[in-house]
């Protein structure tokens, strides 16, 4: 300690180091230690997955639990097993206020030098960039040293080619050849878009280290992403559901929420980190895949949290810990489109700016935040304050599901003359060609009120390539319901209209989608 030798106290595995007089504010102590060890043990009797390993087929290690380096600082978890399990922690409401720890890591980041010695085959991976890579008597040694401070960090190594793409590299099992381009591309626009939409990119180069599947995961460590070959590299992928993109895009986006912007610990602060990788991801597809496997996308995830929400006990995204059935799909699918609603009732020229400054001013500490946090930061960007607290009160505080249904669903030939519209649609009359109109009963017998449209529409919208269909023909009108509330719509078409669709973007996360189509 500070250079002398020193005993820490050994409280079960917990090493304490005592300073012989109290720091000050502006003090520091230095600590070194060195330590060796084994890992794993052995395998469970049981058998099972395993996070982390040291095996002929790969290594995965990480800095998340002290397998094979300590952890600085205290945690809480460590001894906690079914025999002696605590209650949930109970947070009071302002609990964020003040200075917030951060949910995983440590509160300040650190700059590492990580060596490696493994044998002559293996490529050898960390954090940061490769200073130095040499080969002797057949054993390999690589140097990792990170060019931007981290906050943890991973060593992950197998036989693997490697694919290089812009700013990317992706290193893969030589047999793994299925999804190797789609998860490159993935990677690569992610840091392209991420960077521009949210903040740049600070670190050289971004890789997705492969590992065999004994465990499935992903984890988007600080410039090495591990991947298990379970979820994208050995599965099928097609324009509905794009998997392999998908979970590349999804951690790609821990590099900005998660690594740049840690969340704070404490309920609603996972959803910055996971809510808002399944929002980059929507974004993402979007740009990259076309609107069709966006509105997929968001299908999926949507069906999800339907399937899985807990009704009777789910609690507003300002609540969610992780502690109920149910709060897992919530912080993902719900929290992902959460913030792709929000960024559409902001309108884009607004909300990414706002979350532009949110990195700036959060990814340093030593305060680490949470929804509240957020809601906060892009208050001053919302262009009409009212809508703004209207969404958030609903979406963050809240907890509502719209859901709409269609009934009296018709069409039928227009007079020239005739309005062409009725109910809640803003008043005009049919243009002189429209030959059509389609009308229907709309009501939300869910509960939240959100602005949503309503479609008539004419042949597929999509080819089975997902490129749009020049066939495709529609007319649009917008509604507000709140929860109850129902109105007839009249939409003038050009065209004779097939079905009438609510939100044919999926732009309003809602309940069982399917009611809301009407086939004419």
């Amino acid at each position: 300690m500070n250079g002398a030798e020193a005993k820490p106290e050994d409280r079960t595995r917990l090493y304490v180091f005592a300073p012989p007089a109290a720091l000050q504010p502006g003090d520091s102590v230095t600590i070194g230690f060195r330590y060796h060890g084994a890992f794993p043990q052995g395998i469970s009797k049981n058998g099972g997955s395993v996070d982390e390993f040291i095996l002929p087929s790969g290594v995965v290690l990480t800095s998340f639990a002290p397998s094979f380096v300590p952890v600085v600082g205290y945690m809480e978890e460590i001894g906690v097993d079914k025999e002696n399990k605590y209650e949930p922690r109970l947070y009071p409401d302002d609990f964020y206020e003040g200075i917030t720890k951060p949910m995983f890591g440590t509160g300040y980041p650190f700059t590492t030098r990580i060596r490696i010695t493994a044998p002559e085959a293996y490529t050898l991976n960390s954090v940061g960039v490769k200073t130095a890579d040499s080969v002797s008597a057949g054993t390999r040694t690589a140097v990792w040293e990170t060019d931007e401070p981290v906050r943890f960090f991973n060593v992950v190594a197998a036989k693997w080619d490697v694919k290089h793409a812009e700013g990317a590299a992706l290193f893969y099992h030589p047999e793994h050849t299925y999804n190797v381009e789609e998860i490159s591309h993935a990677m690569s626009e992610a840091r392209r878009w991420f960077s521009e939409w949210f903040y740049p990119y600070p670190w050289k180069e971004l890789k997705i280290s492969e590992f065999p599947g004994l465990a499935m995961y992903a984890q988007g460590f600080p410039t090495n992403i591990t991947f298990s070959e379970g979820i994208g590299f050995l599965t099928k992928s097609d324009p509905k559901t794009n998997l392999a993109f998908m979970v590349a895009a999804h951690e790609t986006a821990h590099q900005w929420w998660g690594n740049m912007v840690t969340p704070g610990e404490g309920p609603g602060g996972n959803i910055l980190s996971e809510g808002m990788a399944h929002f980059s991801t929507i974004l993402l597809m979007e740009q990259s895949k076309g609107e069709r496997a966006r509105i997929e996308f968001c299908k999926r995830i949507e069906e999800r949290y339907a399937d899985e929400r807990r009704v009777d006990s789910e609690r507003p995204l300002v609540k969610i810990d992780g502690s109920r059935d149910g709060d897992r799909s919530v912080t993902y699918d719900k929290g992902g489109w959460v913030f792709w609603m929000l960024l559409n009732r902001m309108g884009r020229e607004a909300a990414l700016p706002g979350l532009r400054s949110f990195i700036h001013d959060w990814k340093d500490g030593p305060d680490f935040p949470v929804l509240q946090d957020f809601v906060a930061a892009m208050r001053p960007f919302a262009p009409d304050s009212t809508a703004y607290e209207e969404f958030v009160e609903q979406w963050f505080f809240s907890v509502v599901m719209p859901d709409y249904r269609l009934s009296e669903a018709t069409r039928a030939r227009a007079d020239a003359g005739a309005v062409g519209t009725a109910g809640a649609v803003a008043a005009g009359e049919a243009p002189a060609d429209s030959g059509w109109v389609a009308s229907a009963q709309v009501r939300n017998a869910g509960t939240g009120t959100m602005p949503v449209e309503i479609a008539a529409e004419a042949g597929e919208r999509f080819e089975k390539d997902g490129t749009p269909s020049p066939a495709y023909r529609t007319e649009r009108v917008t509604v507000t319901l709140a929860a109850g509330e129902e109105t007839d719509v009249r939409i003038p078409c050009a065209f004779e209209p097939e079905r009438i669709v609510v939100d044919p973007d999926a732009r309003v996360l809602q309940l069982q989608r399917e009611n809301a189509i009407a086939r004419l």
